[in-house]
């Protein structure tokens, strides 16, 4: 599949009814140190490599909430 932005791919998760991000964007900019690629080869991707998972507020997110939604879109379960 074709490399998109960051930006393209959570507008295409959107359109597809994903809950989660708003969350994403919102843990993009609370972390703009983490070093990022410009474009990404799939959605799994972006959300993989474009923030930490354990600088996420712990009450709602974390290592295990992204974790699953990565394997969600990596494995597609």
């Amino acid at each position: 599949m074709k490399n998109k932005t960051t930006i393209e791919w959570l507008e295409i998760a959107r359109a597809n009814g994903a809950n989660w991000v708003d969350q994403a964007l919102e843990n993009i900019a609370a972390q703009p140190d983490f070093p990022r690629d410009e474009t990404h080869t799939s959605l799994s991707a972006v959300v993989i490599g474009e923030f930490f998972w354990d600088e996420t507020p712990k009450d709602s997110q974390g290592v295990e909430y992204w974790n699953t939604i990565y394997s969600r879109l990596r494995y597609k379960i």
